[in-house]
């Protein structure tokens, strides 16, 4: 390999696929969306996490359609 050949490949070529990269990210960052500034109102309703469905009068996450309380998950004896 020349020298030349040896620049292309280990210089301008990792450089050049970097910068590709870099005009990807910056291009997608600028899209038309409008975007949360912090102190705005927020747009949206409240949406809390629940630990204990049952506590809480909703049905457990885990509770299948037809009324079964069958749980998926691993299991084994040491």
């Amino acid at each position: 390999m020349t020298v030349v050949e040896t620049l292309l490949v280990f210089v301008v070529a990792p450089v050049v696929l970097y910068f590709a990269i870099w005009i990807v990210i910056a291009m997608r960052n600028r899209s038309g969306r409008p975007r949360y500034n912090a102190g705005d109102p927020w747009p949206y309703e409240p949406l809390f996490w629940i630990a204990n469905p049952a506590g809480a009068a909703h049905p457990a996450a885990h509770a299948s359609a037809d009324g079964s309380d069958a749980r998926g998950g691993t299991g084994g004896k040491w």
